[in-house]
């Protein structure tokens, strides 16, 4: 019995010894974790002023996405302050002529004369930012140094005057000072770096590669550029509630626990997605789909259209690879950025797909091991369970292989979906602006002019635009509202100032009589938006279905050295009378629900909204 006794207690020794141990390597593990986050988001912002608010030739000298990913790796581990601002220190000022870090309790005295040119005639250099300019596919976005092209080069009047500077907390107890405007004699800023240091920086980033597979130290470096672009440059803060450094702290430590590339995406994505930017999209991550359409109908995600023989109209879906249908809706609302409204419709058309070539088991692409098709999904494949007739069914469907995305499903079953202009009530026609082309309207627009009325429906999308249709509502010419873009000269989105602009329509012959009626869906973004606020704001058509999605302006582009690419909205815009459109959109003037019932029945409840109103003109 003592010796039973005697083992009890060693074995409870042991055990508890190995509880510790856990729970200790636990803690150290987590504190590794912050201090690497800490680390990491320090860096970051010291480089974002850096990299578009700091104005030295030597700054531009470099690979920026190589600097961020070299800057990654130099201070990920680092484990005291003292030895991250020296780090720090050691990689920026090769670059940033007057840097300065030091710590908050010991504030340190910037001497701008350090910085004044010997050249009696030299000329401020600073940073003007029209928009921000990131790649050519930024068409009306622009960004300079003031007198580097030419001695008077500038894209507007205001710039930061010398000896102005940012000095800002960028995290453990740092501070930074980064002058924001240099001179230059007419060849160079002043002053210069010691070559030296500047070759050694170059060759250090000469050996950084980027790679399009996973590279947690690649994507680390993209969340940096990422936040940084949108930080500095995303002119809608003001309207959405989003705490944005407690954003890059997570997003961060969430890459930090990836293991695969689309694990990263779905990172990325989710970052995006505290925005709310309906063009804040990740490219190029493509989906494999099922061919149905689902839409939320009385609170049930309902097949509305298949091309899948195994499904129909009128299917309520249950659960999707083992999870309940509505939970995989919030995942999925989640990697998504936009107004609530169009969230859910986005959202619904990739609901019931996977990543293409995803053949492991994911929180996308996840079945139980006691579920009752095996313990294997099939990689191509989406299992579902229907309610139909009041019964549940087990349903296994074939994803498709051609590209999905979230902008539009091309699954439909609508009654004229192959149709342009068609009569479809004596003197009541139907425009399908998804097919329609402006040589057919222009073929049928006599016939239009003088109908009872005309019912546009932009469900599809619009090949046709609104553009030439409101041409021909109006009897004198008529305005868009302003597009904002913003003017940054100070770092932070301080003091930002825009210039505006906008575009007006020409009235064209004939004058149409008919009334004019619009069916509108969240899938209306954008451009169609710029129409929509115009039809708007002077009444120029009715309006049924849905909610516009509330994102305009003209995107911008940031092209990350993981390979994707990430999609914004790079100006403000408002509704004619200065109200906020984002988010907003624009309200129906009748709106629709649909119901169960009627999809099981075939039908199409905008387009009997849309003749209802029709039929009142006398």
């Amino acid at each position: 019995m003592k010796i039973i006794l005697k083992s009890n207690i060693v074995l409870t020794v042991i055990v508890g010894l190995f509880s510790f141990a856990c729970q200790n390597g636990t803690v150290k593990s987590e504190q590794n974790i912050e201090k690497k986050v800490q680390n990491l988001e320090t860096f970051a912002r010291l480089y974002g002023y850096a990299r578009w608010f700091h104005p030295s030739d030597e700054a531009q000298e470099i690979d920026w996405d190589k600097f961020a990913i070299l800057g990654v790796q130099k201070v990920e581990n680092i484990k005291s302050t003292v030895a991250l601002r020296d780090t720090l220190y050691s990689l920026f000022s090769p670059i940033v002529q007057g840097l300065q870090i030091y710590d908050a309790q010991k504030p340190e005295i910037f001497k701008p004369e350090n910085l004044l040119s010997p050249d009696p005639n030299a000329k401020p250099v600073a940073w003007q930012h029209y928009g921000v300019y990131l790649n050519d596919q930024s068409n009306i976005y622009r960004s300079i140094r003031t007198n580097k092209i030419s001695h008077t080069s500038k894209i507007f009047d205001r710039m930061p005057q010398f000896g102005e500077i940012t000095k800002a907390s960028i995290g453990d107890n740092l501070i930074c000072v980064v002058p924001l405007t240099l001179q230059t004699n007419g060849s160079a800023t002043y002053p210069k770096t010691e070559i030296a240091s500047l070759n050694r920086l170059k060759s250090e980033l000469s050996n950084i590669g980027f790679s399009d597979g996973f590279n947690q130290q690649v994507n680390l470096a993209s969340v940096i550029i990422t936040w940084n672009v949108l930080q500095h440059f995303f002119p809608y803060f003001d309207v959405i509630n989003t705490d944005w450094n407690k954003v890059l702290e997570e997003t961060l430590k969430s890459t930090l626990f990836n293991n695969q590339k689309k694990d990263f995406f779905v990172t990325l994505s989710k970052m995006i997605a505290q925005i709310n930017d309906g063009h804040g999209v990740v490219f190029s991550q493509k989906y494999c789909l099922p061919l149905i359409r689902t839409e939320y109908i009385e609170n049930k995600i309902v097949i509305t259209a298949s091309k899948d023989t195994t499904l129909k109209r009128g299917d309520i879906i249950h659960k999707i690879n083992g999870k309940p249908a509505m939970e995989v809706l919030d995942e999925k609302e989640k990697i998504i950025s936009g107004s609530p409204q169009l969230r859910r419709y986005r959202a619904l058309n990739i609901l019931t797909g996977k990543f293409e070539s995803d053949n492991t088991m994911n929180e996308y692409a996840f079945i139980p091991e006691n579920n009752k098709f095996g313990n294997k999904l099939a990689p191509n494949s989406t299992q579902l369970v229907i309610e139909r007739n009041g019964r549940e069914q087990n349903v296994n469907v074939t994803n498709n292989l051609r590209d999905g995305n979230i902008f539009f499903n091309l699954i439909d079953e609508r009654k004229y979906l192959f149709e342009t202009i068609i009569e479809i009530e004596p003197d009541i026609y139907y425009v399908n602006m998804a097919r329609c082309t402006a040589n057919v309207f222009e073929r049928t627009k006599e016939v239009l002019a003088n109908a009872k009325a005309v019912i546009y429906d932009q469900r599809g999308g619009s090949n046709l635009g609104l553009e030439l249709i409101i041409s021909h509502l109006i009897e004198k010419p008529v305005n868009s509202t302003w597009w904002n873009i913003p003017q940054t000269v100070y770092p932070d989105r301080k003091m930002v100032e825009f210039d505006k602009s906008n575009s007006n329509i020409q009235p064209r012959q004939p004058l149409f009589k008919s009334k004019s009626i619009i069916i509108n869906t969240p899938a209306v973004v954008s451009s169609g938006e710029t129409m929509m606020g115009i039809i708007d704001h002077y009444n120029l058509a009715t309006t049924i279905g849905e909610s516009t999605a509330g994102c305009n302006g003209n995107i911008n582009r940031i092209n990350l050295p993981c390979g994707y690419s990430v999609m914004w909205t790079g100006m403000k815009v408002l509704k004619h009378d200065g109200s906020q459109l984002y988010l907003k959109g624009f309200e129906p003037d009748y709106p629709v629900k649909r119901t169960i019932q009627a999809v099981k029945g075939g039908r199409d409840e905008y387009l009997e909204k849309a003749l209802e109103v029709a039929m009142q003109v006398h």
